[in-house]
């Protein structure tokens, strides 16, 4: 038998005392844990539901998302006995009816500043219209293009300009400036009909020559009225643009596994990042890509390698376009498809028919239908 002396008593007690406070202690700070991610879980829960989504097209079948008219309204393309151009508000979930039109809608496109859509119809024998509204539906230039094909490119440091590109079937091409205020198209010419802003009048475009093989060139910087050129990179593959930003895509010099990105402003490099890249058959594929307060919103393969076999997925990133730094990685594992990102940077239209959406914060994909 064994005897306990009451100082044992007391320190045997003490010590359950201090285990049981230790044990009430840690089940707090788990229960406080566990509620802290349920109310963050709340939160991610709230604001997907804070969303009019998922949402149903007005007036028969979608056909496109074409992009944002503001940080929570879309404009997307529906068809039904006519084809439709609306605008949806993905918080209250407000359809607004802005374009009609009883020919196929080929082209919808959003001004720089969200303030004008262009819509292009087909019509018979190569016919089409081009309509331009202000985002309240109000029509405010319409004029008839004969094209097989057609490429529209708003000048955006004058929105009131855009250049116009009709393709024949045998892919022969010319070019005009649309002026929205005289309700005009002058013919002009041009080498290249695809073509990037640099300036109100000054474009920039590859300079390929008819009898070179080679899958890249110099990028040439032509002032629309004058014909002045000069040259603003010797070698390039692709070049792009968003508002005033531009970037080139060529070869990294120090590893041909990559894709060097080269950022301009006012036609003076500012910074430069290289990322894996793929091949294409004779090409290298370009990565979808968006342009938003000077950041690129794009995608890069785990590896480089050939696209044609590549089974990787890609990493979806934001690039500071002044430092040429990854700034961000917004989500691993996606596939390189078109993404359109919202005036405030908060979401991102995503898909071939931009049919999702993602939350730029917490990388989670909503579907929009």
């Amino acid at each position: 038998m064994v005897c306990l002396s009451k100082r044992n008593v007391h320190g045997l007690f003490l010590l359950l005392l201090i285990f049981t406070l230790v044990l009430s202690g840690c089940s707090h700070k788990q229960k406080e844990t566990t509620s802290k991610e349920d109310e963050k879980d709340n939160q991610k829960k709230e604001k997907i539901q804070a969303l009019a989504l998922p949402m149903q097209a007005e007036n028969g079948e979608l056909l496109e998302v074409s992009g944002w008219l503001d940080d929570h309204t879309i404009c997307y393309i529906s068809k039904g006995d006519s084809y439709y151009v609306f605008k949806y508000d993905i918080y209250s979930g407000k359809h607004t009816l802005l374009y009609t039109s009883a020919n196929e809608i080929s082209a919808l496109k959003i001004s720089p500043d969200y303030s004008k859509l262009l819509v292009f119809t087909n019509e018979e024998n190569y016919q089409g219209t081009i309509a331009i509204l202000n985002n309240e539906g109000k029509q405010l230039f319409s004029k008839q293009l004969k094209s097989y094909e057609a490429e529209f490119v708003w000048n955006p440091f004058d929105e009131d300009k855009l250049l116009v590109s009709s393709f024949t079937k045998e892919w022969a091409s010319s070019s005009h400036l649309l002026s929205i205020q005289k309700g005009t198209l002058e013919e002009v010419s041009l080498d290249n009909p695809f073509i990037v802003w640099t300036d109100k009048e000054t474009f920039a475009y590859l300079g390929w020559q008819e009898d070179m093989a080679s899958i890249s060139s110099p990028v040439t910087s032509k002032n629309i009225y004058t014909g002045e050129q000069s040259v603003l990179e010797s070698d390039a593959y692709s070049i792009g643009s968003k508002g005033s930003s531009v970037f080139t895509i060529s070869d990294d010099p120090e590893n041909m596994q990559k894709a060097h990105y080269t950022f301009y402003n006012k036609l003076k490099a500012k910074s430069e990042i290289s990322l894996p890249r793929l091949s294409n058959f004779s090409d290298w594929l370009i990565p979808y890509y968006d342009i938003a307060d000077d950041k690129m919103y794009t995608f890069y393969p785990e590896e480089s390698g050939d696209a044609t076999t590549y089974a990787g997925t890609y990493t979806f990133v934001t690039i500071d376009m002044s430092s040429g730094e990854t700034e961000n990685v917004i989500k691993k594992d996606l596939e390189n498809e078109p993404i359109s990102i919202s005036p405030d940077g908060k979401w991102s239209l995503y898909g071939f028919y931009m049919e999702n959406i993602i939350n730029l914060e917490t990388g989670e994909i909503i579907p929009l239908f």
